[in-house]
């Protein structure tokens, strides 16, 4: 696989709605240059730490082992659901703004940070760790950037997030936590 093939693959996974896109579309209420950047940093640096030590070392383990790739997937299910609560504002009375936290935890937990890892990032003979550094940096950057706008366009410039868009937000996480716990149960 050479350079454009991988980053084109990996922007087309990624850009696909996922939870922490829907976190980043929520994240975008209130959002400043400084909190983008901040928003994107934590993205990538969440991605960067599960995507090359999964594609170098735990590979073959959680192909050995699949229980412990079905146990990621639902813990990932169990705190994407949490989220969902949180945003539909189930045991709260105040809704607050996504905290860093919870995006960082939520793309640690994304199972496409697997999916890349396991079956996207080219073998280093092919090209060279820097040059698939800077390609996924790139793709995870470009569609982040696309769902903090997205968010943006959404939510406008409220300070709050609307109930109609937390409602949704939180069914979209609702259903891919529950596609996460299929996945996870189905095999």
């Amino acid at each position: 696989m050479h350079l454009l093939p991988f980053a084109a693959g990996v922007f087309t996974l990624l850009i696909l709605p996922g939870p922490t896109n829907a976190i980043l579309a929520m994240a975008s209420q209130g959002l400043t240059v400084g909190r983008a950047i901040v928003l994107l940093a934590t993205v990538l640096s969440a991605y960067l730490a599960i995507i090359f030590p999964t594609s170098g070392l735990a590979g073959s383990f959680l192909r050995d082992y699949p229980l412990v790739s079905q146990g990621v997937k639902l813990v990932s299910a169990t705190w994407v659901l949490y989220l969902a609560l949180r945003l539909w504002g189930v045991g709260s009375s105040h809704i607050e703004a996504v905290c860093l936290r919870q995006l960082a935890v939520t793309t640690l937990l994304n199972p496409k940070a697997l999916i890349i890892g396991l079956t996207m990032v080219p073998p280093a003979q092919d090209i060279t760790p820097a040059a698939s550094i800077a390609a996924l940096t790139s793709a995870v950057l470009a569609a982040s950037a696309i769902w903090l706008s997205v968010g943006r366009v959404i939510l406008g410039g409220e300070k709050r997030i609307p109930l109609l868009a937390r409602r949704c937000g939180s069914l979209t996480l609702v259903a891919f936590s529950a596609m996460l716990t299929f996945s996870a149960v189905s095999g």
